[in-house]
């Protein structure tokens, strides 16, 4: 190049990974920087490429650092970190702040320092010969057909090939390379197939390259060709099954040990020649061993393909010990079978013979111990392999059709705790779809998670913490958390910050089952709650936290537990203050209890002013609901009325269509509270609420709770002699009681016959049409007859001869003048059965209330049946004068009764 080309100089910089310093408080910044010099026309004449590292260092990071504000002010003042990255260098700075000091004269490099969080290659433990050239020699990509070829060697050979192969693939530089090459991958997946039984260290180090593949989606097609996922499934399964066989003949071994059964010390003698009975037993116990053998090699066959032309059997780990006894066995058969001349005394020490059980008990656990690192290894990047691809559903659902929430279960046993981590959120993730709900609820998922919560690993109780929280959501489980005592343990994490949020919204899920709410009186969840609450900001309102207090608040101790230590006050202040209608829901059910409600008693004009004057309903809605509740007798209501001017508020609120029914509803509960005051009855009267009252019934005569506290209202009314005379005889009330007597909702004709019992023990009219009414219910099917028989033309008697059956005034119920009709009678008079109102849903809502007042629902419709067929003497005459006027069609001889099959008589 020529000095007068060149005229200008480019410099540009790539930022690439962060890591963690392996020994300093220090985050390590990689970036590529690239010199071009550029020609007059802006081409380039010649660059060059070099990898950097910047190291900042944190000297003020300890225990108390808030991470996420040294983490803005580290990309703040690194122009080399992108902003985007604020979150990642947080987790780093959190993890050097929980990392123990390193030794200085630690030689780990850098990179595995930082990414002690994910699984690593256990290349570097194994024993063979190659182990330590390969942690020194540093892996270069254009070495790669080399380290291929390695793949083709023996076990040791493979071992390093892949461990070289793993270094290229953590550098997510070199993933795309790898990705297209055909030749590595089909390698890779090929010794997985074959050889993965042989050495778990193999095993891991492949997996982990494919690990690396997964963990961005435009790889994962690599993954599906080469059908790894499947291949993990097969090594997961085994090794679980492996580890059961190790610790069952591990306890084996310990049970034997702390027995001490040994044989007492004696002399044992074989003798020349062995009888032929003997060698006969030993013989067959030979081949009966060697049965058991064969079968257990065919339980423990690998299921994975073996390559073409590979006809060897491969053996199974966990078998060497069983084939080497019997290869023992055989061999003691042979010494028998030829046996020395001499005869042979063996003396065997008890003592030496139990300390020999317990050398190799202890040899036996270390092993062990080896093995279960190793493996936890192995598991770990398996299924964090799993974990990824499974972000596709259709991958996801054929791994729970290979029972992967089975083998994680089954993992949650083990005491690693990243592991356990892994596991854990494996699970929470699955959890979002309810067919791996009912696996886990099945798989008892609930009862293995107590222990995971007493161990001190912060982050692996929050993502647990998180996996209960999906759970909750169905009812089987919440009662499992209940009964196996997870209560008392979260709500003493509700203490530590990081896991409140998830805790209360577990809680909560909780707090919805009846049965569990009576059980946070036994731990300290309410006064802490309440304080959480009333410390908490007026402007950034919890809601689970709320949530749960509303919730709460309807059982009757927690509700005395929240008006303790003059909480109320504090809560009533906050909820005018901020008009809070949560907070008002909140104290509206904790004033639905009669322990409470005398508390609330200073506060009745506060909330009755707050009624009139705020602007905000569904403020108003909760503030009524608790005026609503205020069943005291010492309460003035009619003072109260007029005093705020509620009367005018309430007939602004009944016009039908002005208001939300929420209001309108908690409205005509509150005058149904304020009737039982004779003199706020009185005032209701004289305001005419009542006609107000009836044409919101007209309005809303299908739903069932308002047609419900109407009526109520009626009965309140009808209590008192003052006000009894203006509902019968001003109002079309009793009328549509009469209509509502027969209602298919319990609750509102439980209410409807009271109040009918009342009008017709005062008014001797009402009294008549109300039996009558009831007389023509109960025999509607026999009136039917006798309409029909009348109306039928083979009597031999003139139509105009016979008098009217029950209709015209005898059956009239309602008054000439009324100008409503309750139901449409059909063509011949007669109310037909079809012409009830529709079905009405149970009300719910205020049934303890009605069933307090008017006693056990099955009582009263018994006594309201007998009262429908008690009549008096006046009556008796009414009706048997109603009697004489019916014509009875010809009585049937038996042939005729038999062939028509009708009855001929009908009891009243």
């Amino acid at each position: 190049m020529q000095s007068e080309d060149a005229r200008y100089l480019k410099r540009k910089i790539r930022s690439r990974s962060i890591d963690v310093h392996p020994t300093e408080k220090a985050l390590v910044v990689n970036y590529e920087l690239e010199a071009l010099i550029l020609g007059d026309l802006g081409d380039p004449l010649l660059g060059d490429r070099k990898d950097c590292q910047k190291i900042i260092r944190l000297k003020s990071l300890n225990e108390d650092t808030n991470c996420a504000a040294l983490a803005k002010e580290v990309v703040g003042k690194c122009s080399l970190i992108h902003p985007s990255k604020v979150e990642e260098v947080q987790q780093l700075i959190y993890y050097l702040q929980n990392r123990k000091d390193a030794t200085s004269g630690s030689s780990v490099p850098a990179m595995e320092q930082s990414d002690s969080s994910r699984p690593s290659s256990s290349c570097s433990g194994t024993d063979s010969p190659s182990s330590s050239t390969v942690a020194a020699e540093k892996a270069n990509i254009n070495n790669i057909e080399g380290y291929v070829e390695l793949l083709y060697e023996n076990i040791p050979e493979k071992v390093a090939g892949s461990a070289l192969i793993l270094q290229l693939a953590r550098n997510p530089d070199n993933l795309e390379e790898l990705g297209s090459n055909d030749a590595v991958l089909s390698a890779l997946s090929r010794v997985l197939r074959e050889d993965w039984k042989k050495s778990i260290e193999l095993s891991t180090n492949i997996v982990y390259i494919f690990f690396c593949f997964s963990t961005y989606s435009q790889f994962h097609h690599v993954i599906l060709q080469y059908k790894v996922g499947s291949l993990c499934m097969e090594v997961i399964d085994y090794e679980l099954r492996r580890y059961d066989q190790w610790k069952d003949d591990l306890e084996i071994r310990r049970r034997k040990c702390e027995s001490g059964n040994v044989p007492s010390q004696a002399q044992t003698q074989v003798h020349g020649p062995m009888s032929a009975d003997l060698r006969r037993r030993v013989s067959d116990g030979l081949n009966s061993h060697s049965t058991e053998i064969s079968s257990e090699l065919r339980r423990t066959v690998s299921h994975i393909p073996i390559a073409s032309g590979d006809n060897r059997r491969r053996t199974v780990d966990g078998v060497h010990s069983a084939g080497e006894n019997w290869e023992s066995r055989r061999r003691q058969l042979e010494g028998i079978s030829n046996p020395p001349t001499n005869p042979v005394t063996a003396v065997v020490d008890p003592k030496e013979e139990l300390k020999r059980l317990k050398e190799d008990f202890e040899k036996m656990k270390r092993k062990f111990q080896n093995f279960i690192k190793k493996q936890d290894q192995l598991l770990r990047v398996s299924f964090y392999l799993l974990l990824n691809i499974a972000e596709d559903t259709r991958v996801e659902d054929k791994m729970r059709k290979k029972n992967i929430t089975g083998m994680l279960t089954k993992t949650l046993d083990r005491d690693n705790a990243d592991l356990l981590i892994l596991v854990v959120t494996f699970l929470k993730k699955l959890s979002l779809f309810k067919e791996n709900v009912d696996d886990m609820s099945d798989l008892n998922v609930v009862e293995k998670l107590p222990r995971i919560l007493m161990m001190n690993n912060s982050d692996l109780i929050h993502m647990t913490l998180k996996l209960l929280l999906n759970l909750s959501f169905t009812l089987l489980l919440r009662e499992r958390m209940v009964r196996i005592g997870f209560l008392p343990k979260l709500v003493s994490l509700l203490n530590e910050q990081r896991h409140e949020s998830v805790v209360l919204k577990i809680l909560y899920h909780l707090s919805m089952d009846d049965r569990c709410k009576s059980m946070f009186t036994y731990t300290d969840c309410v006064p802490m709650a309440m304080k959480m609450l009333l410390e908490g900001p007026e402007d950034d309102v919890n809601l689970e936290l709320v949530a749960l207090c509303i919730n709460l608040a309807i059982n009757k101790r927690n509700a005395q537990i929240m008006v303790e230590d003059n909480r109320l006050g504090c809560l009533m202040a906050r909820a005018f203050r901020n008009q809070d209608s949560l907070i008002m829901k909140m104290i509206r059910n904790i004033a639905m209890h009669e322990g409470t409600k005398q508390n609330f008693v200073e506060f009745v004009g506060d909330i009755a002013k707050a009624v009139v004057d705020c602007p905000n309903e569904e403020f108003v809605v909760e503030c009524v609901g608790v005026l609503g509740n205020m069943t005291l007798p010492d309460l003035d209501f009619c003072q109260l009325m007029q005093r705020f001017n509620l009367i005018l508020w309430v007939q602004n609120i009944l016009i039908p269509g002005k208001y939300e029914d929420d209001l309108v509803l908690e409205v005509v509960v509150l005058l149904g509270t304020a009737a039982a005051d004779e003199g706020c009855a009185m005032l209701l009267c004289k305001a005419d609420i009542l006609l107000s009252l009836i044409e919101l019934l007209k309005a809303k005569q299908e739903d069932d709770e308002m047609v419900l506290q109407i009526i109520y209202v009626f009965y309140m009314i009808s209590r008192t002699t003052t006000t009894r005379d203006y509902l019968i005889k001003e109002t079309e009330a009793p009328a549509y009681l009469i209509d509502l007597m027969h209602d298919k909702n319990t609750q509102i004709r439980r209410i409807c016959n009271h109040c009918l019992d009342i009008i017709a023990d005062w008014n001797k009219e009402w009294a008549d049409r109300i039996k009558l009414e009831k007389f023509r219910w109960h025999n509607s099917q026999w009136l039917d007859m006798v309409e029909s028989s009348m109306d039928d033309k083979d009597f031999g008697m003139p139509n105009e001869d016979l008098p009217p059956v029950l209709n015209g005034d005898l059956m009239h119920l309602y008054p000439t003048g009324s100008q409503m009709s309750l139901s449409i009678p059909s063509e011949d008079g007669i109310r037909d059965s079809t012409t009830e109102n529709v079905i009405r849903p149970k009300s719910g809502r205020y049934s303890r209330d009605l069933e307090s007042e008017f006693g056990d629902g099955e009582q009263l419709l018994q006594g309201k049946s007998s009262s429908c067929l008690s009549t008096s003497n006046s009556n008796e005459d009414l009706v048997r004068n109603g009697l004489n006027n019916l014509v009875l069609g010809p009585i049937l001889s038996e042939a005729e009764f038999d062939t028509t099959g009708q009855s001929q008589y009908v009891m009243i």
